[in-house]
């Protein structure tokens, strides 16, 4: 797997790079660091020059230290608006996935996610992981340790959503185990739902997943307290405006999944 791992280089975003670190590098062709100059984090006290030769020896630095941990690593340094310009550098070196914190340089904390994650997982085709981390004690930490890929939960809806988000769970590395989920309203049919899920799942690489079908009045806690009993290490889910679980991202669901729940999010 190809990854763009997209940085601010803040103490929080550089932990985005570390989500690699309890991964096996072997499952992994290309890791590309990437750092986007926005003049809205640097015209007040460094001029551009400055800003581009501090980012260089920084993430050079970051860079080296991956490889030595058994991953083939590169690094890109480009000026332009964040968002646009890591969707494109991703495009440019063929990633499959995308990495950034929930928190940066510019991190507001009343925000559910970052805005430039927010941006990054809304603007483009390509799936994105962001990474949960929290401040304690002046010290940056992600809120879950080890691997994230090794047991995705997948939040469904019952659309055409579902085979797009198991085709890109289907490409994460070193998975152990897949739980896809719909939480039913009153007045769904659970065996309908449950045939739905498993029939858009039979074409991707998580044929085998299991499929559950869960009934509960609230939808983000019934998830949260099932991915919790899976062991989940991620939660993936489409990010659009539309639907039970596409409504994650911006409604109460949302609003109680992103404070309670402390998995990284899957966005496909």
């Amino acid at each position: 797997m190809r990854v763009l791992v997209a940085t601010d280089l803040s103490d929080a975003g550089l932990l985005a790079i570390e989500t690699l670190i309890g991964c096996n590098p072997a499952l992994f062709e290309q890791v590309t660091l990437a750092h986007v100059i926005g003049p809205e984090h640097y015209m007040t006290d460094k001029s551009i020059p400055d800003a581009i030769g501090w980012s260089e020896t920084a993430l050079a630095a970051e860079a080296r230290a991956l490889s030595r941990a058994g991953f083939n690593t590169d690094y890109r340094i480009e000026q332009g608006p964040e968002a646009d310009t890591v969707q494109a550098i991703a495009t440019d070196v063929g990633a499959e996935l995308i990495v950034v914190t929930d928190r940066g340089r510019g991190g507001a904390p009343g925000r559910l996610l970052g805005s430039t994650a927010e941006k990054i997982a809304l603007a483009g085709e390509i799936s994105v992981l962001v990474e949960r981390v929290k401040e304690r004690e002046a010290t940056w930490a992600r809120l879950k340790q080890g691997s994230p890929f090794a047991r995705p939960y997948v939040a469904a809806d019952l659309d055409q959503t579902v085979r797009r988000i198991a085709l890109a769970v289907g490409r994460l590395p070193g998975i152990e185990a897949v739980r896809v989920v719909h939480v039913t309203t009153e007045g769904n049919d659970p065996v309908k739902a449950s045939r739905f899920l498993a029939e858009e799942i039979a074409p991707t690489p998580i044929e085998d997943a299991e499929v559950v079908v869960l009934e509960g009045r609230n939808i983000a806690e019934t998830l949260i307290e099932d991915a919790d009993a899976f062991k989940a290490t991620l939660m993936a889910l489409a990010p659009r405006r539309h639907g039970v679980i596409g409504r994650l991202v911006f409604g109460s669901v949302a609003t109680a999944l992103l404070r309670q729940s402390r998995l990284p999010l899957l966005f496909a």
